[in-house]
């Protein structure tokens, strides 16, 4: 700009504020105090805008994508789906491809780039992926409604290892929590008596209706079967099995806008707690 447009430029300024933002000394300009204070609050709207404009590229970026999701089958099944209708009415230009598999299998998934997120459950240990909790869980004890354990008001570890058991296959995050379980308890899951495994939290419960074992499982898989007293919910003192469901992501590159998209998105996202 030219030294007249600029000084009309601050005039202009001057004016609308009603205070004097430069003295003028010969050659020499110096702010005064209102024209320090008008310089920080420009700075900040400044950088604001340049967010905005980033933020509104990014969206534009964003709905004009594919957006690949792993996702183990409980939080699938149980959390996604709510969160999947939102973001499809917020980025109706977003494609969803969503590939359901057990917690290993997921995280492997991530790690070779065939998805850009992993939604998962329980810890995730290995460095080399990034994750944020964004919902609470609780694996709990089940039996069914006429079962001889669901008539005591408290159960022991021993009641739990003369049981016949529904467990979750190897691989999934539920299947590690159930070994730790034992473990911590000072018992070798590898003794426990498993009647069968299954790869559905859903079937699994289903068994346990059916009268065929008791079985651990996440609150959010026994929410209903609860709800309509078909299984009993089995309690050991000060043995609550806390986790929570991780939003993942690998540590080898950026994301892409689309990924950053769903997962500022999720994060936000309140989750219904089954009880």
């Amino acid at each position: 700009m030219t030294q007249s447009a600029m000084s009309r430029l601050v005039k202009t300024l001057e004016d609308e504020f009603g205070v004097t933002l430069l003295l003028r000394k010969g050659k020499t300009v110096v702010p005064t105090a209102e024209g320090r204070l008008f310089y920080e609050h420009a700075q900040k709207i400044l950088a604001e805008y340049s967010l905005m404009e980033q933020s509104i590229g990014l969206a534009t970026r964003a709905s004009k994508s594919v957006l690949h999701l792993g996702a183990s089958r409980t939080p699938a099944i149980h959390l996604l789906p709510q969160v999947i209708y939102d973001f499809s009415k917020a980025y109706p230009g977003i494609k969803l491809d969503l590939s359901v598999g057990k917690t290993a299998s997921v995280l492997s998934d991530l790690q070779d780039g065939k998805i850009d997120i992993g939604i998962v459950e329980g810890a995730i240990i290995d460095p080399t992926f990034s994750a944020d909790a964004i919902a609470e869980d609780e694996v709990v004890i089940i039996a069914p409604e006429n079962h001889p354990l669901a008539k005591k008001k408290n159960i022991s570890l021993r009641d739990l290892t003369a049981e016949s058991f529904i467990l979750p296959d190897r691989g999934s995050g539920t299947r590690e929590l159930i070994d730790d379980f034992f473990r911590d308890a000072g018992f070798d899951p590898r003794h426990i008596k498993a009647g069968m495994t299954l790869g559905s939290p859903e079937l699994i419960v289903q068994m346990v209706q059916a009268g065929l074992g008791i079985a651990f499982a996440s609150k959010w898989s026994v929410f209903a079967a609860v709800k309509d007293n078909t299984v009993r919910l089995l309690s050991m003192p000060g043995k609550k099995i806390k986790r929570h469901f991780y939003l993942a992501s690998s540590g080898k590159g950026t994301l892409s806008a689309t990924a950053i998209a769903f997962r500022e998105f999720i994060k936000k996202h309140n989750f219904f707690i089954p009880f």
